[in-house]
């Protein structure tokens, strides 16, 4: 592989974890971005060159989110630079090791965040490119020097199929990505190729779209069919406990400070996965129970005057419902106040009726205008638009007077993240 290498948009959580391998394996990087951010920060503290400026050796790195016609691409072609999508770098990169991926619609994140700490506790230093920073490495994305490298197959843009590995988790399966995809019947064939690509699949058995793919593999889930079974989940203030089942053997009370039943399932899927290439039940425990997270999934961004605010990632329907549903479980009888904003215009049009239900579990709900994610706006689809169809919201015009006792979170993909700070600051 060659020893320089330049990043376009270097500051993305995709790319930027990729960024953290190369440096720690000693490699030249350097990359472009328009915002200069912690992840940004951190690159360079590491030794990464921030600039727009392509060196003629390199090789050039580009995500999805690129234009085809962005001057630093174009710059890079006339230069003779190799150039490769993220997904092909990320090949490119696991061709080393060897892969252990984690896919799915929802849940991907935390997923192999965990997996990775589970490796690392048990001392099996593997590689990781996760989608989120974990708070127990500070990173997300870091060199191993064992066989082992944990990664996200993203399926929104096809990247999965690029991909071989030893096995792969596959959480659920959702239709989204549509524009990539164009139906439901391409979406599903996508998800059987790819689990064809792995010797072991571990998939969830609740989920009705892979339990009619006939996998094989190894299942788990709440279904008395599933092979690792997930049993007696209770929530218990911010921490899960839960058992899992496996042939005679019953493992109880695991705790993990997670929040929510998906969260459990996650990590079933990890118990199983973990289990079946030796890691010992006394180091699952420890590491579930030191898992920190990962940041902005249910980050909690601080406390003041009896109000706490939290921060999530969730954008589709279905995550929004799972997580309000799951912290009002958690925090009892205090207010919970969503404040979310839409990512996309074209998932706010597409989703717009899932969306109507998605929030019953708040007891005060304000709806921003929509985070375009550069998409360009689809006449009579807005935030305020979303926030009519959605039963006792409040479009978000200015901050809302909170009370002490509320629970706050700010929800969403885009730049909402930097909301729950300013919420704080305006209440001190």
């Amino acid at each position: 592989m060659n020893k320089k290498t330049h990043f376009l948009g270097i500051g993305g959580i995709g790319m930027s974890a990729l960024a953290h391998i190369l440096l720690e394996k000693g490699e030249k990087v350097s990359g472009s971005d328009q915002s200069q951010t912690a992840v940004l920060r951190a690159l360079e503290h590491k030794g990464a060159v921030i600039s727009d400026e392509i060196d003629p050796q390199s090789q050039v790195v580009f995500s999805s989110a690129i234009k085809k016609r962005h001057p630093l691409l174009e710059q890079a072609k006339k230069l003779g630079c190799p150039l490769y999508h993220r997904s092909q770098f990320l090949e490119k990169l696991m061709a080393e090791q060897t892969p252990l991926l984690i896919s799915g619609t929802h849940g991907k994140t935390s997923t192999s965040g965990l997996l990775t700490w589970v490796f690392l506790t048990a001392g099996l230093s593997p590689s990781y490119a996760v989608g989120g920073i974990l708070k127990n490495t500070e990173q997300n994305g870091g060199y191993g020097k064992s066989k082992w490298f944990i990664a996200e197959a993203d399926e929104s843009d096809g990247s999965f199929l690029n991909y071989r590995g030893e096995a792969a988790i596959l959480t659920n399966l959702e239709v989204e990505h549509l524009d990539f995809w164009e139906n439901e019947e391409k979406l599903i064939k996508g998800f059987r190729q790819f689990a064809t690509q792995v010797k072991t699949v571990i998939w969830c058995r609740d989920d009705p779209h892979l339990a009619s793919l006939d996998l094989g593999g190894i299942s788990y889930g709440l279904s008395n069919k599933a092979a690792w079974q997930l049993q007696s989940v209770r929530q218990e203030g911010m921490q899960l406990c839960f058992a899992i089942a496996h042939e005679e053997k019953r493992y109880e009370n695991i705790v993990l400070p997670q929040v929510g039943r998906h969260q459990a399932l996650n990590a079933c899927a990890v118990w199983a996965l973990a289990m079946t290439y030796g890691v010992s039940e006394d180091v699952l425990r420890k590491a579930f129970q030191t898992f920190k997270g990962v940041k902005r999934r249910l980050e909690k961004k601080g406390e003041t005057k009896g109000i706490v605010v939290y921060d999530d990632y969730a954008h589709h329907p279905t995550e929004v419902k799972a997580l309000l549903t799951s912290l009002k479980q958690a925090i009892g009888t205090r207010r919970l106040v969503a404040i979310f904003q839409p990512h996309r215009y074209t998932r706010t049009r597409d989703c717009m009726q899932e969306f109507t239900t998605a929030f019953e579990a708040a007891d005060e709900v304000h709806i921003t205008d929509i985070y375009s994610a550069g998409e360009t706006p689809i006449e009579g689809i807005t935030g305020e638009k979303l926030s009519q169809q959605i039963s006792g919201s409040i479009y978000w015009k200015t901050f809302p007077t909170f009370q002490e006792g509320d629970v706050v979170v700010t929800i969403g993909a885009g730049d909402i993240t930097y909301l729950g700070p300013k919420i704080l600051e305006s209440l001190t």
